[in-house]
């Protein structure tokens, strides 16, 4: 294009010095446009072609997995045969000769054990056989009153009228199918791996072979499952399912963006932010000014993508040391500097005077960088009563104190979700200045009960049913038309005992103890309790804790002794 664009100006330049006649002139302009809108053309069909390529291949990659899939499939049919012709060629070894005066015995002891081989649990027919089709060419003879069959050798040459055709007819009929031990197989379609296992252990399943398909869905969730949903199989039938797997993305517009957002929008869709360069500019510090890709371009997932963004300037950090703590954030608001950590520290000072900061006044850091202080204050500090209170009131009478928020631990309740239920340090411990404190938090979405994942809870809450209180008063037959009739007596169970209703409180065990118990053993009554090992119930309790597969708060313990009562006091 800058060639054309050469060849334009000089033309220019002749016909302005009248080095070229108008004809000559008029002719080569021609030339030049249509060489022009040629190289237009080929610039088009390039980009239809880069985009064809990726598109094929994205496919390239599914057929191969599909491929591997049906390799391995493949493969297994192979040992199946291996191992059945190994079994034929054993039973041919072992077939017993055939006596004639045992003929017919020896047809009802080999009708005997076809059936019992149908009969095996390993055995993927299920009949009953009583008879079956034999036709026999035999000599016969008539010995002291009684018929005899004289079978020839296989080496024997005898003329075909002289042997008679004796029949046996044996007739083979099905069993009637006993659907009585059958369980229904789940609908596993948009759950999650994770859910979906859990969704075919607890319907009484096993969770088979796990393949991955490019589709549309959210990644990582069920998009086909063999067999089907609401069918019927043996409990331990083992459950294949088909997982989304996006293999290609669309590259998005990162420019404007600040580089922490730019990022996660590249995690979410699976790319990787590759090298970041800085470049003086009149945008913001960390504005994306360029990337690498350009927005629209299809990708694989993995693709790493280069951007430059706007640089910090270096700043010098003010003195804040005997400012009051308002004085201090101004300053460095005005210095392009934002405040860090406040810790209180008890001090002859005035209250809230700057007794320290990190960095020190007059070193050089990067704006925006956050600068930590110490305050003064005249108390010492006395961790606040925040239970029962909302976290965001927590949080602020925490930081009054000159206290964090460390972990914070979800637990289902009937309470308000983010009420504060439980704390630790407990309310009037003796605290330093910065120290965490971890909040335990009540929930009332009904997701946060084990199972219950995004679209079941969609599905609870498009039945109206959006609490664990609302999940507890709601009839049972509603959610066994969305979960199916087991998972949902386990569900109502486990928000009964959230809800306080549940009839294991009448052994005097507490609602944490009765959660642990559900979530770690599986024990939904008084009349499951009875009936479980005190030992191997302390066990599987204690191990749940340890693991953090259930959440207690700090200071909770079992015991084994408590175990024991707790099942004696069932029985």
């Amino acid at each position: 294009m800058t060639l054309i664009v050469n060849l334009r100006q000089n033309l220019d330049n002749l016909r302005i010095e009248k080095a070229i006649d108008e004809t000559s002139l008029t002719e080569i302009i021609k030339s030049i446009a249509d060489v022009d809108v040629e190289l237009q053309n080929k610039d088009t069909q390039i980009v239809e072609l880069t985009n064809n390529l990726n598109t094929i291949i994205s496919e390239k990659i599914v057929f191969e997995q599909e491929k591997n899939v049906l390799s391995q499939q493949i493969a297994g049919l192979l040992l199946e045969k291996a191992d059945l012709e190994k079994d034929i060629q054993i039973l041919q070894k072992q077939r017993p000769q055939i006596q004639s005066e045992s003929l017919v015995t020896t047809f009802r002891q080999s009708l005997d054990s076809m059936a019992g081989k149908l009969n095996e649990p390993a055995s993927r027919a299920n009949y009953s056989v009583n008879s079956m089709d034999v036709k026999l060419k035999t000599n016969l003879s008539l010995k002291d009153g009684k018929l005899q069959f004289q079978l020839p050798k296989p080496d024997d040459i005898i003329p075909p009228e002289n042997l008679s055709t004796i029949e046996f007819t044996i007739k083979s009929s099905p069993k009637e199918l006993d659907l009585s031990q059958h369980l229904e197989v789940p609908n596993l379609t948009g759950m999650t791996r994770d859910e979906a296992e859990y969704a075919i252990t607890d319907a009484g399943f096993k969770l088979g072979t796990i393949s991955e398909k490019q589709s549309n869905s959210p990644q990582g969730t069920v998009i086909a499952q063999l067999p089907s949903a609401d069918s019927l199989a043996i409990p331990g039938t083992a459950i294949d399912i088909t997982t989304s797997k996006i293999m290609s993305v669309e590259m998005p517009n990162l420019v404007g963006m600040d580089i922490d957002s730019a990022k996660e929008v590249l995690d979410i869709i699976r790319l990787e932010m590759g090298e970041i360069t800085e470049q003086s500019s009149k945008s913001s510090p960390g504005i994306v000014l360029k990337q690498s890709i350009e927005a629209g371009t299809i990708l694989l997932i993995g693709t790493t993508v280069d951007v430059t963004v706007a640089a910090k300037e270096n700043v010098k950090v003010p003195d804040l040391t005997g400012k009051t703590l308002d004085m201090a954030v101004y300053l460095l608001r005005t210095a392009k500097l934002v405040k860090g950590s406040v810790v209180r520290k008890v001090s002859i000072e005035k209250p809230n005077t700057v007794l320290e900061q990190d960095p020190k006044g007059g070193a050089t850091i990067l704006e925006q960088s956050p600068v930590n202080l110490v305050i003064a204050s005249t108390e010492a500090i006395k961790v606040p009563d925040v239970i029962n209170k909302n976290i965001n009131e927590a949080r602020t009478l925490l930081e009054s104190k000159g206290l964090r928020i460390d972990r914070i631990v979800k637990r289902t309740n009937t309470q308000a979700t983010n009420t504060v239920l439980d704390q630790n340090p407990k309310p009037g411990s003796d605290a330093e200045a910065g120290m965490p404190v971890e909040l335990v938090l009540a929930n009332q979405d009904i997701e946060m009960i084990e199972g219950i994942g995004p679209e079941r809870g969609s599905k609870l809450r498009d039945a109206g049913i959006m609490t664990i209180t609302d999940l507890v008063s709601a009839d049972s037959g509603t959610v066994s038309e969305i979960v199916g009739k087991n998972t949902a007596e386990k569900f109502i169970s486990m928000g009964k005992l959230i809800d306080s209703s549940s009839n294991l409180g009448s052994l005097g065990i507490d609602k944490q103890s009765s959660e642990l118990l559900v979530k770690a053993a599986n024990i939904y009554s008084v009349d499951e309790l009875k009936n479980a090992n005190p030992v191997e119930l302390y066990e599987l309790c204690k191990e749940a804790v340890a693991s953090g597969k259930v959440e207690v708060p700090a200071g909770y313990s079992i015991k084994q002794d408590d175990v024991k009562r707790w099942v004696e006091q069932a029985q």
